[in-house]
């Protein structure tokens, strides 16, 4: 047992140099080279036909709408895009349609492999290197949490290997998967734990976090924030990029951002109480099946229902829904 332990040692050693050898600083500068210098990142809704089953026909026609709404960065599929509800199959098929279709609208890819079974994520990184993606993103395992990041990079170690040198991006959202963590220190860990970790999507409420994060991390690491009211981003400190999740508040986003950063406090205020309105009138209606059923005005896709437990749209409130939003002021504001 001990000769064991001690050979287990030793190639976990063999590993670890190994990683650094290749995700050395190097291979860190060429890779946020690749990235949008201000990430404005979209994680989509993901379309379905009538009988629930997926729809990949339309992506194409997502991502230029994603880009026409100022978006540079995709992630796919995220919370929003069922990917615990999607199949391994479903999975591939979505991440193939979408890193063809980002590329040809000149969007970066973050395909998200995570799940609770190791050996998805594994297969599901393979994939997504195997069909061009810019790089990858996961969840930690959220039923059975990891104790320590001793043993979440056990777990994550083997999604980097299958990912072949492709950056990977953390998914931080605590209040979903219960696993909550300080993501400074993560990054602080990972230097030697799990060296291929370049980023997240940040989505928690610890204010602290986030500000050590953009104040010790925002040369070497990339940094999106997701939480409203993204003027409370701001005033913290402004990472490497936004998480919009909807791809159609991206111009309200970019006015806000440079009325921010050039001094016009009214104005970026402006933009982030017509943001809310919007949203208030998507949740009077149900929240994302309302959001999902307006890309039929937006750029003519039929999104499809949500899948089961979520509540669908009810469709017969389509045309009330439209003129509430008209009355807010959201298509006026959109780029034609």
């Amino acid at each position: 047992m001990l000769l064991w332990s001690s050979l287990l040692s030793l190639a976990a050693v063999v590993v670890a140099v190994s990683d650094a050898k290749l995700y050395d600083e190097a291979w860190r500068k060429a890779e946020l080279a690749k990235m949008p210098g201000q990430m404005i990142l979209h994680a989509p809704y993901t379309p379905y036909h009538a009988n629930n089953t997926l729809n990949t026909d339309v992506v194409p026609a997502l991502a230029a709408q994603a880009r026409k709404m100022g978006v540079n960065t995709v992630w796919v599929p995220g919370s929003m895009g069922d990917f615990d509800a999607l199949s391994i199959a479903e999975r591939k098929a979505l991440a193939e349609a979408w890193i063809a279709a980002a590329h040809a609208n000149d969007l970066y890819i973050v395909v998200h492999v995570g799940s609770t079974v190791m050996s998805e994520c594994i297969e599901l990184a393979a994939h997504a290197k195997e069909h061009g993606s810019d790089a990858v993103g996961s969840v930690p395992p959220y039923y059975r949490r990891p104790d320590s990041f001793a043993s979440l990079f056990a777990f994550l170690q083997p999604v980097q290997e299958a990912a072949g040198g492709l950056p990977l991006f953390y998914y931080h959202i605590p209040g979903t998967t219960g696993y909550q963590i300080s993501v400074s220190d993560l990054f602080a860990a990972a230097q030697t734990g799990l060296p291929s970790l370049i980023g997240v999507k940040w989505v928690a409420n610890d204010a602290n976090d986030w500000f050590a994060l953009v104040h010790q991390y925002n040369t070497t690491h990339a940094s999106m924030y997701a939480p409203e009211p993204k003027l409370q981003w701001m005033g913290l400190g402004i990472g490497r990029g936004s998480v919009l999740a909807e791809d159609f508040f991206g111009p309200t986003y970019l006015r806000m951002f440079d009325a921010f950063t050039s001094g016009n406090w009214a104005a970026a205020a402006k933009e982030q109480i017509f943001k809310q309105k919007a949203s208030a009138v998507f949740s009077k209606y149900g929240g994302d099946g309302a959001e999902r059923a307006i890309y039929k005005r937006l750029c003519n896709v039929d999104m499809g229902d949500n899948r089961p437990p979520e509540v669908p749209f009810n469709h017969s409130l389509y045309d009330s829904l439209v003129t509430d939003l008209e009355a807010a002021g959201f298509f006026a504001q959109l780029p034609h």
